[in-house]
């Protein structure tokens, strides 16, 4: 091993000394043929010829140091390197052509390792449940859990479970410093953070004292909150803030780590929530009181994840055999099953990121096919070169290892050229993808994201550089003898090169279709009708703290001083406050309703609606039309007749006819949002238009409109104000108007309804630009590689062009020659890439807006282009060919 390493170091050394003995053996030879008689020349040619090959002798002395290998593998490293200097343009193609192709992958990769491989940033994240319950025969798939069955589930699965706990969001007022801020609220069982497993960066977290009555109020930070509201202030532990009209102290701020199944401000024990309380109360009289709770499990380390399914699922057929009057089971099917944390965290984002990964990944494979395509090109210049090292003993495996050594060089510079494109587009694929997971906190070029890197480009150097490599046939004679780029294996080099230009021009043809058939959907998306008017339009959130507002009267108390300042503001055209903003956050409601004179034999099946509340001025501040009946008016108070307004597509259960005059019963909650069980009667007075609540690309769901000064639900305040100028400019105005009726209360999400609409489009936009943007570098690849096939075909036959032309025939026909040639590429792999299109079209079905996978529009599109686009690319190198004096290239032999 000694003498290995001294050999290693002292390499340059050893082989002086090995070139100084050479010499004298061969001196030594030389003098003995001088003595014999010969002449001085004719002697040191007689030495040499019996020596052998020199570099040989040298290659098997290396060899017995034990490293050679490291010594050639640095040679061909210098050898290499100093090939790409003396040819620039090829070196800055190639290292550009798979930047950005490795690139792509780096940066798609950094995500789907922080989102989907890397462990949950919780103590046995993979023994982490959430409960599940759905009523799928009444068209449920998800249903909130309510307090009692959340007990249920905690006593009867102490077999299956190492502990419960439960989860749920409310929104609050935060007042201390500066403005007051409405904060989302995680309100938690006290060992919530103990079973995650997670620890405070500062303080401490919940535990069982604090979730008792009577208990101080306290409160944990998120880390995103903790910094982006009090800068990372270390002294926030201990700080005071009034929270529903009582002071809460903070004890702690939490790690970053992501939140699931909402992002959270700050957290509170159960019993702190008013909400909560208050729905504990209500159990005895109604068992599915405060269904709104999420519930998160730790298996038992022997228990595996289909044994919690089967056991929460049978403790869920438990109490809905042991209260049928309230679950009625035959016709909800009401049931429950578990599954993994990872899996409800991370599953909106995996389909989407894998199909990116597989888009990239073809981009890469296309940028190697052209690589290969140029070395290919420029081995034609180097056959001399390599004919020359094999003539000097060089065998064809030490050549392969030069050109294998040189292209890896070559995938490395690559990659690091890559890691920059990543680096410079990481923050958008995180901003793109963190719309569908909370897990991208986790995203960065780590060590792992930086060894994939290494291995890809190592890879990808391998990948292009084989063909040409091992597709090398060297003639000694003829390539000693001829002109560089004619000799060799020309006519295989082309077949290489066809074959791989056929294979881009397919995977270039999917990736088009692909981006074609999307920008075609967001097109569509973004000329959806959407049944009301954004333009002009500011909207706001003004929820009121319920400590001071607890009922809907002394809501309307707010509500109404703050629309008359608005409605006399200048510059306003009309005001509103409704409960939810067309695009805005939410789902529909599943409110179910009876109508007069019809009677349901099955509770469950009776139709549901989705409830909102609006002003009077509401329909005409966002142009929604009305199609019959009138609108509400200030005459619409809480001493007049309970009247509402629908929707068309409330119509369908009058199927289709005016419902105007018609009366539905509606459950009316109680002051906490309880239902009471007692229904109260509304008269429809209207019919309005369709709106696209919930998303362009939802359909409108049947929609009841209660007016503001009649409802008896509770309401969130979300004000809407058409202005006569630039309504942003109104934004400072608004939040003085709303101030002055009431200083205390948070003005949140300060945006325009054209900005809620471009929110709504952004994922389906972003989306399609990826893909665009990615098909459109495999096609301008792909052309570049369809030009330089030609130009090399044009150079190795500049003879033959010469020959044709002296015997007669046109520049017409040559020209058509040559374009045949290229083109008959490309139409062979536009046909394998659309059977690949047809074949994977449905990857992107999910992802389509009224936009068949299949659209043959966008397929002869793209047929089309790449037809023109390859006459284009062929019709350069072509025109050359008809350039050539046939008597200079019959000169040039």
């Amino acid at each position: 091993m000694w003498k290995r390493l001294n050999a290693l170091f002292r390499g340059g050394q050893l082989d002086r000394s090995l070139n100084a003995e050479v010499r004298f053996h061969i001196e030594m030879e030389t003098e003995k043929n001088v003595a014999l008689g010969m002449s001085a020349d004719e002697a040191r040619t007689r030495a040499l010829r019996s020596f052998g090959p020199m570099e040989k002798h040298k290659e098997e002395a290396r060899d017995a140091r034990g490293v050679s290998w490291f010594e050639t593998l640095a040679a061909d490293l210098r050898y290499g390197a100093r090939a790409l200097v003396q040819r620039p343009g090829y070196a800055a193609l190639a290292v550009l052509t798979l930047g950005l192709g490795i690139g792509a992958n780096t940066a798609i990769f950094s995500v789907i390792n922080g989102v989907l491989l890397k462990p949950l940033p919780y103590e046995d994240g993979n023994r982490l449940v959430v409960l599940q319950q759905s009523r799928p025969l009444s068209g449920q798939p998800t249903v909130g859990v309510a307090i009692a069955e959340y007990y249920d589930y905690r006593q009867r699965g102490t077999d299956v479970f190492d502990g419960l706990v439960e989860y749920h969001q409310m929104n609050f007022d935060l007042i201390n410093r500066g403005e007051p801020d409405r904060v989302d609220t995680g309100v938690v069982s006290a060992n919530f953070f103990d079973l995650l497993g997670i620890k405070p960066v500062i303080g401490r977290t919940f535990v069982a004292a604090d979730d008792v009555e009577g208990a101080e109020a306290v409160l944990v930070l998120s880390h995103t909150y903790w910094r982006t509201k009090f800068g990372g202030d270390p002294g926030i532990v201990g700080q005071v803030f009034e929270m529903n009209d009582r002071p809460h102290r903070v004890i702690g701020v939490l790690p970053n780590v992501p939140h699931y199944p909402q992002e959270n401000d700050v957290y509170m024990p159960v019993l702190a929530c008013p909400f909560r309380a208050n729905g504990e109360r209500q159990m005895a009289q109604t068992r599915r009181a405060f269904a709104a709770l999420s519930v998160f499990g730790r298996l038992k380390p022997e228990v595996e994840p289909g044994q919690a399914a089967s056991a929460v699922g049978a403790i869920c057929h438990t109490f809905t055999q042991e209260h049928k009057p309230i679950y009625r089971p035959e016709t909800s099917g009401f049931r429950a099953t578990t599954l993994p944390v990872r899996e409800a965290l991370t599953g909106g984002a995996r389909e989407l990121l894998l199909i990116l990964l597989g888009i990239t990944g073809l981009v890469l494979l296309i940028a190697c096919a052209n690589v290969a395509n140029l070395t290919l090109a420029r081995m034609l210049s180097r056959d001399r070169e390599l004919a020359m090292r094999a003539a000097l003993g060089a065998g064809r495996g030490r050549l392969v290892r030069q050109l294998l050594t040189e292209s890896m060089l070559l995938g490395v510079i690559g990659g690091l050229v890559g890691v920059g494109f990543a680096w410079v587009t990481i923050d958008m694929l995180t901003t793109f993808v963190g719309r569908f997971t909370s897990r991208t906190g986790e995203v960065s070029l780590d060590p792992a994201v930086l060894a994939f890197t290494l291995g890809i480009s190592v890879l990808t150097g391998l990948l292009f550089g084989t063909l040409p490599a091992v597709g090398t046939r060297i003639d000694l004679v003829s390539a000693l003898k001829q002109a560089a780029g004619q000799a060799g294996d020309a006519g295989g080099r082309r077949r290489m090169q066809g074959a791989l230009i056929v294979a881009q021009v397919a995977v270039s043809v999917m990736l088009l279709v692909g981006a074609g058939l999307l920008l075609a959907s967001f097109y569509r998306l973004q000329r959806v009708e959407t049944g009301y008017r954004s333009d002009g339009v500011l909207s706001a959130e003004i929820y009121g703290n319920f400590s001071r507002y607890p009922g809907v009267n002394e809501l309307r108390k707010l509500y109404l001083p703050v629309l008359e300042r608005l409605q006399a503001a200048p510059g306003v055209s009309t005001a509103a406050i409704t409960n939810a903003v067309p695009l805005g956050a939410g789902a529909p409601g599943t409110t179910r309703f009876d109508i007069e004179g019809r009677v349901s034999d099955d509770p469950e099946r009776r139709p549901t609606a989705d409830i909102r509340v609006a002003s009077p001025q509401y329909f005409a501040t966002i142009g929604v039309p009305l199609v019959s009946g009138r609108p509400f008016s200030d005459l619409d108070t809480d001493q007049s007749m309970r009247v509402i307004v629908v929707n068309q597509a409330m119509t369908r259960y009058w199927d289709g006819a005016d419902p105007v005059g018609s009366r539905i019963a509606l459950p009316v909650p109680a002051p906490q949002g309880v239902p009471t069980g007692r229904n109260e009667w509304f008269t429809i007075v209207g019919v309005v238009g369709n709106v696209r609540q919930f998303g362009l690309a939802q359909d409108t769901v049947a929609q009841v409109y209660v007016p503001l000064a009649q409802s008896p639900f509770g309401f969130a305040g979300q004000v809407l104000v058409r202005t006569a100028g630039d309504p942003e400019a109104f934004a400072a105005t608004l939040r003085n108007l709303i101030h002055a009726v009431d200083p205390n209360q948070p003005v949140e999400a300060v945006q325009t309804l054209d900005d809620l609409r471009a929110e709504a489009l952004a994922a389906p936009r972003l989306t399609a630009t990826l893909l665009g943007v990615f098909a459109g570098l495999a096609l301008l690849v792909t052309l570049a590689g369809i030009g330089g096939v030609i130009a090399t075909s044009v150079t190795e036959r500049t003879r033959e062009f010469g020959v044709r032309m002296a015997l007669g025939a046109s520049r017409e026909s040559v020209l058509s020659m040559v374009l045949r040639q290229g083109l008959t590429l490309v139409l062979i792999g536009l046909a394998i890439g659309i059977g690949g299109a047809l074949a994977t079209g449905r990857v992107l079905s999910s992802y389509l807006y009224q936009t068949a996978p299949r659209d043959p529009v966008i397929f002869a599109a793209v047929a089309g282009l790449f037809i023109s686009a390859g006459v284009v690319a062929c019709l350069i190198p072509a025109r050359k060919a008809t350039t050539v004096d046939p008597l200079i290239a019959l000169r040039a032999e």
